[in-house]
Order: structure tokens, then sequence, then C-alpha cells
């Protein structure tokens, strides 16, 4: 669903440059197909269809499709999508996916007994980001590609800084890059969003991983704790582990302002009190609620 979402919302933005450095084509005009008519209603429609004018008049059909992890059930449905456009539509169809996990299979070509089939795959690790860094509605991507991780900073940067952006489009931006990020490495994704939840809060994305996100936080914090304090033995690293949770949901739920909780929350000695603190965060729609509980 995440995944599904930061895509749609980078994809409406950034279609025409997907179109331009991905894939190469020349164009005068692109519109997304808003619906394609069907026969039945259970029949699947594909991801992101749009109807391109190329600069000699001639019109097309892009299917975009987008694929966490490649398979060959998937190159089937993409066929369906393919024929059924040129069917509809009386078009040329050029059939695209862009993939965000390695595979070896995306070969472009699919063949058995029967079928050739040749699609378009846009492979994000083989992409190098440096090459995209002048188009900001690519940024969400850059993670996914060749050592892109180590450009996090930049993209944070930029967007941060950037006066073409609105803070509306900063949010959907910088939360689709720690979604991505996330998929390579979960850790860096939990820092990117603590620097710039006070941007991603904006971004209707945001509500859809904050739960997902803090979880993580909370089971990382509490597996940093006990480590720090297994020297002391296992409870007192428990309660370490358990603190050092509770700042990171506080952190992450409510903003800095709230570790001001904290000198209290260290006062506490109870384990199942810490406990209850923590399973509170995760419920608790004001910090006011968190209060009441350290009194």
């Amino acid at each position: 669903m995440k995944y599904d979402i930061a895509t749609k919302v980078i994809i409406s933005n950034a279609i025409e440059s997907i179109l331009t450095k991905f894939l190469g084509i020349d164009f005068s005009s692109v519109e997304e197909i808003k619906e394609i008519p069907e026969e039945t209603v259970s029949l699947k429609r594909s991801d992101y269809p749009f109807q391109i004018t190329r600069k000699n008049g001639q019109k097309e059909i892009i299917l975009l499709e987008i694929q966490t992890n490649f398979s060959r059930e998937f190159v089937l449905r993409l066929l369906d999508y393919t024929v059924r456009f040129m069917l509809d539509y009386d078009l040329k169809v050029i059939p695209s996916v862009l993939l965000f996990n390695p595979s070896k299979d995306a070969t472009g070509i699919y063949k058995d007994d029967i079928i050739t089939f040749n699609y378009n795959p846009i492979k994000l690790w083989e992409q190098k980001p440096e090459h995209f860094l002048n188009d900001v509605w690519l940024y969400p991507f850059l993670p996914l590609m060749e050592n892109g991780l180590r450009f996090l900073n930049e993209i944070e940067r930029n967007v941060y800084q950037s006066t073409e952006l609105d803070i509306h489009e900063k949010a959907d931006i910088l939360t689709a890059t720690a979604i991505f990020t996330g998929m390579r490495d979960k850790n860096l994704s939990i820092e990117f969003i603590k620097r710039r939840r006070d941007i991603m809060i904006e971004s209707p994305v945001y509500e859809y991983i904050k739960e997902e996100i803090w979880g993580e936080a909370l089971e990382k914090g509490l597996e940093e704790g006990l480590q720090k304090g297994l020297q002391r033995g296992k409870k007192e690293g428990k309660k370490e582990g358990l603190q050092e949770a509770i700042s990171l949901g506080l952190e992450i739920k409510f903003g800095v302002e709230s570790l001001k909780l904290m000198d209290k929350v260290y006062k506490v000695k109870s384990i199942a009190k810490l406990e209850m603190i923590k399973e509170a965060i995760r419920k608790a729609n004001s910090i006011d609620e968190i209060k009441n509980l350290l009194k």
C-alpha cells in the first residue's frame, strides 16, 4: 500500500521526466488515460496508461507498470494490458515497467513455445543517481539506484532549500524518499524521517507510513537499549531499551518538543509502567495523554 501511494504521488508529477530520461521517448504532449472500456467488472487495469503525441504528430500509448519484485505472472498481466489497449484504441502500445528490486529475469523479452513479447524494463538498480539530480521529482527513486543511498543528504538539502517547491510538494518528495530508502536500509529511513518529520507531516502519504515507521523505531530503540544495558543485567537492559524506545516514539509522533517529558520517563522505575507508556504513545491522539501517565 505505502509503495503504491508514494509512487502515485511521484508519477503524477514526474511522468514527463520518466518518459524522456528513463524511456528516451520524445513527445509534444502526454495525457493520462483515466479509464479503459471494460467488458467485466472484475477486469484489471494497467497502473499508469498514458497517451502521448510525438513531435511528428503520431499518437501512441505508454503503459507504465510499477513492480517491486519481478515475476513471470507480472509479464503475462502486462501482455494482457497491452493487447487490450491495442484493441480498444487501435494505436501502437509501448509496455514498460519501473522495477524497484534487482532481478536477472527482467530481460525485456518474454518467450515460451507460443508467445514472444517485448517490453521496456526500467531497472532502477542500474541507473546512475547523479544523472537525475537536476529533477527533484525523481529524487524518491534515487535510493533504489546504484549506490543511491549516499545521495540522501544531497536530496534532503536540495529539497529543503528549494524555492520552487511549496511545503506540500517538499513533504511529498521527502516522504516518498523515506519510503523507498526503507527498501534498502530501514535504519537510514528512520533517521531520515526523524530529521525531516517537520515537513513530512504536511504530506497525506506520511499518515500511511507513520505507524509502521514508528513501530520500527520502537523496535530499534528497544534493541539498542538492550545492548547498552547487557553489562548491567537483563532487567536494567530492558529498562534502558524501553526508555530509548519511548524517546524515539515521542520524537517521531509528537516532535522534538515532546522529549522534555523524558526527564520524567527516566524517573519511572517500573518496567511494567514503561511498557504501558510505550504502548500509550502508539495509540495517543495528543501529548497530553502521555503527560497524564507521568504525573
